[in-house]
């Protein structure tokens, strides 16, 4: 009984997302976590866009009514003047929803791990440890420690995935190299439960404030909670800072002591970090196991949930032997180049704010105005992704205010003019078949001016709604169909 497709190992954010996907594609999952029930502080706080796109495939979209949507980012010099600032806009984003959201992390993975306990393809193994691991060329075989009771059990799985955080087991049982990009800090966490929102911070947006040594991030989680993150020195003594007399005299500028509740005090050391080597055989990493970031730009959560989102169809269709196992090594090839610019720019910005707060480098004139930006993929699928091939594809809103991945599903789509699409050949029309293909044929005017903006008629969109390919014409799509068939399938299809 305890044979399964796939083991996901650490039941975060990332690893509860690819649990759900992969059981969407029919597998089944062993979903393991040695928490029984989920932490009840926050730890990550952001979501944007994409991500609550992706939620949208998992079918959590309700859960946006309980995020705060963000309306701005400012960093400000000591003497209270922003330096560099984003304003996140209030309407729609190309991806039908807003850009930036703060969430109550608990709320967010309780609502993911009801999912997947109402999913027959999945087994909860939470408040169990994975102690050792072994892999052969056909399985790989994981001991399981119960927390509570001491109980040992083995589990055996085709394949195994480390979403198990910084300090990941998985990771130390492939010996991944790991890179790191220099921007290692620790800071101080207060969350806290104002019983009045205080008046003089704002109650949608953010801001880290760089005065003297403690630079001060903070985040409006959901109301009415509030976080608030000191950057530390190495000369800071953490345990004495996390009492709750010294909380109270870092927090007096904002907040009397006994107008709100203290949720959490705790000190974190945020790395930037990459790993060479997210696949070895039958394991896989994911997440915070394969990447790590300071948290300047709420991208760490947001990355790992791109992890699940790229690897799960390719896995599925492995399992499933549609596909070549190789398919697999296009995952790490795809997303460790997309990662690192999230990680390079927040460890730059993580740096700039230490070096201010100690007087290392002078305080900026002017503002500065941060725009958004979205790295393509890397080479994988395609071999030189280029235009709006590996980028992130949009989500328009058809006449009756559906959305596109509503009416399309998990699984590749085509977009397009009618004429184009339509005019396949019945061999290309037996492909999409084989390949799950959804031909969605009223796109509405926001995806024809998207093709229009890149010379194209029709496009290709994988499962993690990235860009396969564009086309101009009818011969063009059908090249295009060809050349996913070589790539993602194994089966005979005429090419």
């Amino acid at each position: 009984m305890n044979t399964y497709d796939v083991a996901v190992v650490g039941c975060g954010p990332v690893g509860l997302t690819l649990a759900r996907l992969l059981a969407m594609k029919g597998l089944r999952v062993a979903a393991i976590d040695p928490n029984r029930l989920v932490c009840h502080h926050p730890r990550a706080t952001h979501l944007d866009d994409e991500i609550m796109r992706l939620l949208q495939t998992l079918g959590a979209q309700d859960m946006e009514q309980r995020f705060l949507r963000q309306t701005a980012w400012t960093l400000h010099r000591e003497d209270g003047q922003p330096f560099l600032q984003q304003t996140l806009s209030e309407e729609e984003s190309d991806q039908g929803w807003r850009t930036d959201y703060q969430f109550h992390q608990p709320d967010f993975e309780s609502r993911l791990r009801g999912l997947l306990a109402a999913d027959a393809n999945v087994d909860l193994w939470f408040g169990w440890t994975v102690s050792a691991i072994e892999q052969t060329d056909t399985a790989v075989r994981l001991t399981l420690l119960d927390r509570s009771t001491g109980a040992e059990t083995t589990l055996t799985a085709g394949y195994a995935v480390g979403s198990d955080g910084a300090n990941s087991f998985v990771r130390q049982a492939m010996n991944a190299e790991v890179e790191d990009l220099h921007g290692t800090q620790r800071s101080l966490i207060i969350d806290v439960h104002p019983f009045e929102h205080p008046a003089q911070l704002p109650a949608d947006s953010g801001f880290i404030l760089c005065r003297g040594k403690r630079p001060v991030t903070y985040l409006p989680i959901f109301p009415p909670m509030l976080r608030f993150e000191f950057m530390l020195l190495d000369e800071d003594d953490a345990a004495q800072l996390e009492q709750p007399r010294s909380v109270y005299g870092l927090l007096g500028r904002w907040l009397e002591p006994g107008s709100y509740r203290i949720m959490r005090t705790d000190t974190y050391q945020w790395h930037a970090r990459l790993v060479h080597g997210w696949r070895s055989g039958r394991l896989l990493l994911a997440g915070d196991a394969a990447h790590q970031m300071p948290p300047m730009l709420g991208q760490g959560m947001c990355s790992g949930m791109r992890d699940a989102a790229n690897l799960a169809w390719k896995l599925a269709a492995v399992v499933k032997g549609e596909s070549p196992s190789a398919l697999l090594d296009t995952y790490e090839s795809e997303r460790a180049p997309h990662v690192r610019p999230y990680i390079e720019e927040s460890a730059r910005q993580s740096n700039l704010i230490e070096a201010l707060g100690t007087g290392a480098v002078p305080e900026p004139n002017g503002t500065q105005t941060v725009k958004r930006f979205r790295p393509p993929l890397a080479p994988g699928l395609v071999a030189q992704p280029g235009a709006a091939t590996g980028q992130l594809s949009p989500q328009p809103r058809g006449v009756n205010g559906e959305r596109l991945d509503d009416v399309s599903g998990y699984g590749f789509t085509v977009v397009g003019s009618p004429e184009v699409t339509s005019a396949v050949s019945e061999e290309v029309r037996q492909m999409w078949h084989r390949l799950g293909v959804v031909v969605v044929p009223e796109t509405g005017p926001a995806v024809d001016r998207w093709l229009a903006a890149h010379s194209a008629a029709a496009a290709i969109i994988r499962p993690d709604r990235y860009t396969f390919a564009l086309a101009a014409d009818t011969a063009e799509l059908e090249q295009a169909t060809r050349d996913l068939a070589r790539t993602a399938s194994i089966q005979e299809v005429g090419v």
